[in-house]
């Protein structure tokens, strides 16, 4: 989607091999340093629902467009201040904000990989849309932050899942100070999983990323990604066995899947 166009959301895929795809969603509001609104956030959610069916799908990337000339580079800059400014009610706020938390969760819902595309801006409900993909590689001159508090509102919906991901400490840090940090802190505080120089880099790091991931078992792939969302919800215990039933279930039809791949080990082992 060019920076002339008009706001939406765009999904291509891309064959890696036969039967093996990989999904591009790209969030675009090239005027408006690509913040979401209703309409973007209920078309990121359909987007998710029609990918959740695809049995060939291997991963998810998740990306902002190329902003209007004089813009700054974006991720999603945040939600859409024009809109809320315009609530008027509890019911009207909850179900705004209730859509943010939706399309957060249908990223999370996925049934394999999502990998946060971020390069420039990723501010608010940006911030929290990424934080709910299970991977985030950034460009070195990304901007990351919560400033909801500047502007009369708390950080809330998938700001939740920030301490699992940087602690509370610093979770209290970007969310009372409002501070904006640099993708190098954020990979210090363990809020992105890699940094690289520029635009060219990025696209490079995630198809990596994205030909590793369809080198792997398809169904042990789903079942990590299952196993990993469990862990974020249970003790230790509960999550341990939680891991022998999804080793149980992989050997459910013989083990058709881990034999095939660790014979490939053993063979080459040979």
């Amino acid at each position: 989607m060019s920076p002339s166009e008009p706001a939406g959301v765009t999904v291509t895929k891309q064959e890696l091999s036969p039967g093996n795809a990989v999904a591009t969603i790209t969030v675009s509001n090239p005027r408006k340093l690509n913040i979401v609104n209703t309409e973007i956030l209920d078309r990121v959610i359909e987007a998710c629902n029609s990918l959740s069916s695809d049995a060939s799908l291997r991963a998810v990337i998740l990306t902002g467009g190329e902003t209007a000339p004089g813009k700054a580079a974006s991720f999603i800059g945040g939600a859409d201040i024009k809109e809320m400014h315009q609530l008027s009610s509890s019911d009207e706020a909850k179900t705004f904000i209730s859509r943010i938390h939706l399309a957060s969760k249908a990223l999370r819902d996925l049934p394999v990989p999502v990998i946060a595309k971020v390069h420039g801006l990723s501010l608010g409900a940006g911030l929290e849309i990424m934080g709910a993909c299970d991977l985030r590689i950034a460009t070195k001159d990304s901007v990351l932050g919560m400033p909801e508090v500047k502007v009369g509102i708390p950080s809330v919906v998938e700001a939740a899942l920030l301490p699992g991901l940087i602690g509370m400490g610093r979770t209290r840090r970007l969310l009372y100070l409002a501070e904006n940090i640099d993708a190098a802190e954020a990979e210090r505080w363990g809020l992105i999983e890699k940094v690289v120089e520029d635009g060219a880099a990025l696209d490079e790091a995630v198809d990596d990323w994205v030909a590793k991931i369809a080198e792997m078992g398809p169904k042990a792939i789903r079942s990590q990604k299952r196993l990993m969302q469990k862990w974020e919800n249970c003790t230790a215990d509960e999550g341990i066995q939680a891991g022998v039933a999804a080793f149980a279930e992989a050997f459910a039809d013989g083990g058709k899947e881990p034999k095939e791949f660790m014979g490939r080990f053993v063979n080459r082992r040979k």
